[in-house]
């Protein structure tokens, strides 16, 4: 894009129109296609591995973090796309580029929580309901435990889903009967599954028969026997017709003596319309466990930072730094520290670049990188968008017209080799080559 211009008149030109340049190259027919097929693809991907196993899908979603060159590095990103992020001894903890906690932070379903179980027992229903659903979801066994009855009806049916098994399976009867109506039809197939018996046998008749033939389906022959007979007695045809054979013959001679005719009846189907329920239990929990089902916003922003990440490779295409300078123009006001600076490697290149520091810069150790940049920066200017924007063109003014080489070693930047410069920050020897 913008080819012939040079560098600083086509950043020039971006920085004046770039909204709308962005927005006419996302409307590309190509690139409307290609987010189109990630959208559908993305969400037929049931877990994680799934997902790393398609490499067109996977590349879009790398391509929003700027990751897109490591691809390649399966090992990595299987503990990236599965870990806790906030765990301190997790992956994306370990890593000195922001990019990898990024994406980590991105795909965490749970986000365990420092509260104690007192601290859990005391939050208000108000706090209760402004958890995400991630933090629902990072909650331990023994701080679902702490939770009241009344913490508990507090819960979205969005928080109560979040649950995992084990959270489920810990809760209280008392906590199980406050649950309202919403929140019982709300229940995952798979949380259904985790009740005991006990706990099934204390939920209210009427919101049972709320339930669809998926979490009919997931009762275990325990749970069913379990049921009291007004329980029973309120089941729809439909739902005993969900259910399986074994699930049919757990049901006790009093249980059976509650049932009306019609229902008796709709039993004998049971055997192949429960088979269908299975189809749809097995189909429910599949979309429930995809690695992006935890945050509806989540394709919207891939998408979006994908098309972004596309649009500035093209803008840099004939001119070169262009990329970097735009990128560092969007990315520069998330540094607040030197460190934090270093960390990426695009970023700390433009600023090399624009405080006229020789490539040399970049055999030096970790301490004197940030002695360095210390002296010749203050850090605060990256908040100030128009400081940010003088630093991209004194970064581009500077900027020697590279080789076929020169050129490599940008595009090395945002991927590919960048991997083998991934360390551990409390190594505290991490050399930053630009």
């Amino acid at each position: 894009m913008l080819p012939g211009l040079g560098a600083l008149t086509a950043f020039a030109v971006a920085q004046r129109e770039g909204s709308r340049l962005e927005a006419r190259f996302a409307d590309r027919r190509d690139n409307k296609a290609a987010m189109d097929r990630f959208r559908e693809a993305a969400t037929q991907h049931q877990d994680v591995e799934s997902l790393l196993r398609d490499r067109r899908t996977l590349q879009v979603v790398l391509e929003a973090f700027q990751l897109e060159g490591e691809i390649d590095k399966r090992g990595i990103l299987r503990k990236i796309l599965t870990e806790d992020p906030t765990a301190e001894g997790s992956l994306a903890n370990k890593l000195t580029d922001r990019r990898w906690r990024e994406l980590a932070s991105a795909f965490a379903t749970r986000q365990a929580s420092a509260l104690t179980t007192t601290q859990v027992a005391a939050l208000t229903t108000t706090q209760v309901a402004a958890l995400t659903a991630k933090q629902v979801a990072g909650l331990s066994t023994e701080q679902v435990r702490a939770l009241s009855s009344t913490q508990v009806a507090a819960l979205s049916t969005t928080q109560l889903r979040a649950l995992g098994s084990a959270a489920i399976a810990v809760l209280d009867l008392p906590d199980v009967r406050a649950l309202g109506s919403t929140q019982v039809a709300a229940l995952r197939p798979a949380q259904v599954a985790a009740l005991t018996p006990l706990q099934a046998a204390v939920i209210d008749p009427g919101e049972i028969r709320q339930w669809g033939a998926a979490q009919i389906r997931a009762l275990s022959s325990t749970q069913i026997a379990g049921l009291g007979t007004t329980q029973v007695a309120a089941l729809r045809t439909d739902q005993l017709a969900a259910m399986s054979f074994d699930q049919s013959r757990a049901l006790t001679t009093r249980q059976l003596a509650a049932l009306g005719s019609t229902q008796i009846a709709s039993l004998s189907r049971a055997t192949r319309l429960g088979d269908e329920a299975a189809e749809a239990a097995a189909a429910a929990e599949a979309r429930a466990a995809s690695p992006f089902a935890a945050d509806p916003g989540l394709l919207d922003r891939i998408t979006a930072g994908a098309i972004t990440n596309r649009y500035e490779k093209a803008m840099g295409e004939g001119n070169p730094g262009l990329r970097e300078a735009l990128y560092f123009l969007r990315n520069a006001a998330k540094v607040t520290t030197i460190v934090g600076l270093m960390e990426d490697k695009a970023l700390t290149a433009v600023v090399r670049g624009a405080l006229g520091l020789p490539e040399s810069f970049g055999v030096l150790d970790f301490d004197q990188q940030r002695t360095l940049l210390t002296q010749r920066l203050d850090i605060t200017k990256l908040q100030d968008t128009r400081e940010v924007a003088k630093l991209a063109q004194r970064y581009l003014a500077l900027s020697a017209t590279p080789t076929a080489g020169g050129n490599s070693a940008v595009m090395g930047l945002f991927g590919g080799s960048s991997a083998s410069a991934i360390a551990n920050l409390s190594t505290r020897r991490i050399s930053f080559t630009a």
